[in-house]
C-alpha cells in the first residue's frame, strides 16, 4: 500500500551532506576517516560524577524550561569569565538541547515566513535547512580565500534587502577554522545597528584558536592578568576565547549567541547547551522549547554545572592537542601545489582546495575514499560556495590524521594539472586559482 502524501515543506529540505558521507565511510571500515566533527577525547571524570551523582540524589524529574538554577548561574559565570559577556540567569540565559536546536529556537522567534536570512557560505550543514523549516529564505554570502575565509562586513551589506531580518555568525567556523577578527566583528555589528538586523551567533568552537590576534582584544582573558587578577575566581579566563559580536556595544540586545558543550568539554552525545540573548528574545524562545519537549535533560545540566565551574584542564588539554594535530596538517601539505590549504586559525578543521586535480569535490572525495582508503566531506556539503574544497577534521587519532593526510597529498599530486598547480608564495597558499 502506498503511503499518504508526505509535506512538501519537509521534502524541501535539504539533507545533511555530512550524512552521505558517513554512510559511504560505514561500507569501507578498513578507511581512515577525517570526517567527524567530534572530539576524541570524552568527558573529564569530574563531570561524568556530577551526572552520575545526580541520579543517585535523585534529581531526575522536569527542570524549568529555562534550565536549573545553577546551571544558569554556572553559565551566566562562565560567560562573564571566557568572553567577558555579561547575562542575566533569571531571564537571559536557557538551557537547549544542543547548539542546534538552539540555533532553530532562535531562528523560530525572530524570523517570519519569507524573512531573509544571511548565512556566509561554506557554512555549517544545518544553517540553510532550519531557516527553510522556519520559513524563511536563506541569502549565502561567499567567504573568500583571499579575506582568510573570516566574514567580511561589506559583503554582508551588498547582500542585505528590505526582507533581511538576521545574520548568522559562525567563528570559529565550520567548515574552514576562519577566526573573525574582532575588529571585522565591530564592523559587522554597524550593520547589524544601521540595518536594526539580528546577529545570531554560533561560537561553539570559542576555546580553540590558534593563531596571534585570533582572540578578543581586551577580552576577560586579558583581565586575568591585571593587577586585580589575584582577586579573580581561580578560574577565571583559563585560556583566551574567540571574540563574540556580543562584546561590541550595542549588540547585547540584538544578539543570540548559540553555545554547546560539546566541543568545548567533549560532551557530544550528552546533548548540552545554551542560548544568550536580551529578555524579550529568550522569553519567546523558552515558550517555543516548552511546547517542544518540556525540559532538557536534568543530568545533563548537572553534569554541565561541574564541567563550567570546574577545572579546565582537560580543555586546555584539547585545546593543545589540537595546535599539534593542526601542525601535523600543516606540515603534511607544506609546498604542495597539488592542493591548497587555507590556513586554519580555530575550531579543528581545515578547508582543502582540490581544484588543481580538475576533479569536482565529490568525485574527489569518492574516489580517494575508493582508491586511498581515506574520508573527508566534499565542499559542496557546506553550499555552493565549498566547491573545489573538501573538509578534514584533525580531531581523531594523530597516527591516522599523519596518514590520511599524507595519502591524500599522494592522490593530489598524482591527478594534480601543473599549470593550475603552480604554487605563488606571496598569497601563502591562498590564492584563488582561475
Amino acid at each position: 500500500m502506498m503511503t499518504p502524501r508526505l509535506a512538501q515543506q519537509a521534502l524541501n529540505i535539504p539533507r545533511s551532506g555530512i550524512r552521505d558521507v558517513f554512510d559511504r565511510v560505514e561500507q569501507a571500515p578498513d578507511a581512515i576517516s577525517l570526517c567527524v566533527g567530534e572530539p576524541n577525547a570524552t568527558a573529564a571524570p569530574h563531570i561524568v560524577e556530577a551526572a552520575c551523582r545526580s541520579i543517585r540524589e535523585g534529581h531526575t524529574k522536569y527542570t524549568n524550561v529555562l534550565g536549573i538554577e545553577s546551571f544558569r548561574a554556572a553559565v551566566a559565570e562562565y560567560s562573564r569569565n571566557i568572553k567577558g559577556l555579561e547575562y542575566d540567569p533569571n531571564c537571559e540565559i536557557q538551557a537547549i538541547d544542543g547548539a542546534t536546536i538552539g540555533l532553530f529556537l532562535a531562528l523560530k522567534a525572530v524570523i517570519d515566513p519569507g524573512d531573509e536570512v544571511i548565512i556566509p557560505s561554506p557554512f555549517f550543514t544545518s544553517y540553510d535547512a532550519e531557516v527553510m523549516m522556519c520559513g524563511g529564505v536563506p541569502v549565502t554570502v561567499a567567504l573568500t580565500p583571499e579575506h582568510h575565509m573570516q566574514l567580511n562586513a561589506d559583503d554582508i551589506e551588498a547582500a542585505i534587502t528590505p526582507r533581511t531580518r538576521a545574520i548568522i555568525i559562525n567563528s570559529p567556523g565550520n567548515p574552514t577554522g576562519a577566526v573573525t577578527p574582532a575588529d571585522e566583528l565591530a564592523r559587522i555589528a554597524d550593520v547589524c545597528k544601521w540595518h536594526d538586523l539580528w546577529a545570531i551567533s554560533d561560537e561553539v568552537y570559542h576555546p580553540f584558536v590558534f593563531e596571534d590576534g585570533a582572540t578578543a582584544t581586551d577580552s576577560a582573558a586579558d583581565k586575568a592578568d591585571s593587577d586585580d587578577s589575584a582577586d579573580c575566581d581561580i578560574n577565571a579566563a583559563p585560556f583566551p576565547a574567540a571574540p563574540s559580536i556580543a562584546a561590541v556595544p550595542g549588540m547585547h540586545e540584538r544578539t543570540v549567541v548559540v553555545e554547546s558543550l560539546s566541543k568545548t568539554f567533549a560532551m557530544t552525545g550528552w546533548r548540552i547547551g545554551y542560548l544568550l540573548g536580551p529578555s524579550a528574545l529568550i522569553e519567546q524562545t523558552s515558550k517555543i522549547a516548552e511546547l517542544m519537549h518540556s525540559s532538557v535533560n536534568s543530568t545533563a545540566q548537572y553534569a554541565a554545572v561541574a564541567a563550567l565551574t570546574g577545572p579546565m584542564d582537560h580543555v586546555i588539554a584539547m585545546r593543545e592537542e589540537y595546535r599539534t594535530k593542526r601542525q601535523i596538517v600543516l606540515d603534511k601539505l607544506a609546498d604542495c601545489t597539488a592542493v591548497r590549504l587555507i590556513e586554519p586559525q580555530g575550531a579543528f578543521y581545515a578547508f582543502v582546495d582540490i581544484r588543481a586535480t580538475r576533479m569536482d569535490a565529490d568525485t574527489f572525495s569518492r574516489r580517494l575514499l575508493d582508491e586511498m582508503r581515506v574520508a573527508v566531506v566534499p565542499g559542496e556539503a557546506f553550499g555552493a560556495a565549498g566547491a573545489g574544497f573538501v573538509r578534514l577534521s584533525y580531531a581523531g587519532d594523530a597516527n591516522e590524521l599523519r596518514e590520511g593526510v599524507q595519502r591524500l597529498r599522494r592522490f593530489a599530486e598524482a591527478h594534480a594539472d601543473p599549470l593550475l598547480g603552480r604554487h605563488t608564495p606571496e598569497f601563502h597558499h591562498l590564492t584563488v586559482m582561475a
